[in-house]
């Protein structure tokens, strides 16, 4: 453990950009639980900082460790926002500063940001049909760094995606604007720079405006699942109207700390006009249904969802209505199949084939219910609802099992429930989301997890 440690200490301090006096380290050497201080090691050391390669652009970090058909892309609908966070906490905020300066000159006219951003040229097939050429290629020319690749510097065109590959769901297109909303916070959060804020607020206000304008009129914001592919969650889901919430109260909170209190009298009543609404069409006696879909209304018949652990992180759910809910998803075992924190719903073998994907003019390489898995997207819900209600027992455990699942310190993308209860690895392999998740979780909350 000792030269495990040390290992860790050297990789920070050759880290491309120079380390700050806040780089993690003096956390992670706190953790008290061994198997979690191992844990946090590894996602640092073989996960997140090898994938800070900035070799596309300065900026730029990949989502997987290593070869995959993902290298090379970025990903500001949730992916690439989860490891921003991580490598704020680690002292790399040139590296995010950067990073949102390449995904800002990608936004549409319109305020959307887009869910991936590929080099142009990509072609507009199958799981990238959702490409729009030329409307939607921007040029950057990145910033010079000190120790930065020197082509990672050179003006490239970029396309971004913004429509998603089954056009009728458009799932997840709500991911990229929600994500820029929460980097932007959690930059300032970091930095605490109101000039560097008060700078880009129109930018980060018109993705929300965007968000805004996918309101549907039930009072429900549309785009199918927020990180859900397959199945979709058509056409309005849960997690998707709890993310909202959650930004447009992140924004009001970014336009005060500006000064801008027209800004934020605004989005703090959009945030409890559509949080009422959540609450009205979700509520189910003692949980929230799972998504609302347009000929079968509320859909609630897998079980718990990941909606539930939004509705509590995200402080939806109040009252007495918060105390029931935690008492039953706490008595609920199913959220975490083969011990892997958490599956997003706890009966998976329960859906209708009214749900799955729309029909398709390619053939699908992956299951209809692909997304139906344990991931650390579920699994960051579900530890921000224990850290708010301080659950911390519970919080431990899942950031234990956390570090069990990893392979040699690699995470695989999503952990498939099978009926005997155990789980199959599938999915992109060294994949950072866990290892960032993980990294947010433990070291954003020593006061639990540290002696």
């Amino acid at each position: 453990m000792k030269l495990y440690s040390l290992h860790l200490i050297g990789l920070l301090a050759v880290m491309s950009l120079p380390a700050s006096a806040n780089d993690g380290s003096e956390i992670v050497s706190r953790i008290t639980d061994p198997e979690i201080r191992a844990g946090v090691e590894a996602a640092i050391s073989k996960d997140l900082i090898p994938a800070a390669t900035q070799e596309n652009y300065t900026g730029s970090f990949e989502i997987t460790v290593g070869q995959s058909p993902y290298r090379g892309a970025t990903w500001p609908g949730l992916d690439s926002w989860q490891m921003a966070g991580a490598y704020l906490l680690l002292g790399r905020t040139q590296l995010v500063l950067d990073y949102f300066e390449f995904v800002r000159a990608s936004q549409r006219k319109d305020g959307a940001i887009p869910m991936a951003i590929f080099p142009a040229g990509a072609p507009a097939v199958t799981f990238l049909s959702g490409l729009n050429y030329p409307d939607d290629v921007f040029i950057y020319t990145p910033p010079k760094r000190e120790g930065v690749p020197a082509w990672s510097e050179v003006p490239r065109s970029w396309i971004g995606m913004f429509q998603e590959w089954q056009p009728r769901a458009n799932a997840i297109s709500t991911l990229g604007s929600v994500c820029y909303v929460l980097t932007a916070a959690e930059i300032y959060d970091q930095t605490h720079s109101s000039s560097w804020l008060a700078e880009r607020y129109a930018s980060i206000q018109a993705a929300a405006q965007y968000l805004l304008g996918r309101k549907s009129d039930n009072g429900l914001i549309a785009g199918s699942g927020f990180y859900m592919e397959l199945p979709p969650r058509y056409a309005w889901d849960g997690v998707t109207q709890c993310y909202t919430i959650h930004a447009f109260r992140e924004l009001a909170r970014l336009g005060g700390a500006i000064g801008d209190g027209a800004s934020q009298a605004r989005w703090t009543a959009e945030a409890d006009i559509l949080s009422r609404r959540f609450i009205e069409v979700f509520w189910r006696t003692d949980h929230f249904g799972e998504y609302v879909h347009p000929d079968h209304g509320l859909v609630d018949t897998h079980g718990l969802s990941d909606v539930n652990w939004a509705a509590v992180a995200f402080g939806i759910a109040g009252g007495e209505r918060l105390n029931v809910l935690w008492a039953k998803l706490m008595k609920e075992p199913g959220f975490w199949p083969g011990n892997v924190p958490t599956l997003n719903v706890t009966k998976p073998f329960n859906y209708e084939k009214w749900e799955l994907n729309e029909p398709l003019p390619f053939p699908l390489p992956v299951s209809q219910l692909n997304d139906v898995a344990a991931m650390g997207r579920v699994w960051y819900l579900e530890a921000m609802a224990c850290i708010r209600m301080q659950t911390r027992d519970r919080l431990i455990d899942s950031a234990r099992l956390v570090c069990k699942a990893a392979e040699d310190g690699y995470w695989r993308e999503r952990y498939h429930p099978k009926a005997d209860g155990s789980v199959t690895r599938g999915g992109a392999g060294k994949y950072c989301e866990y290892p960032s998740v993980l990294v947010r979780v433990v070291l954003g909350n020593p006061q639990v997890f540290c002696k």
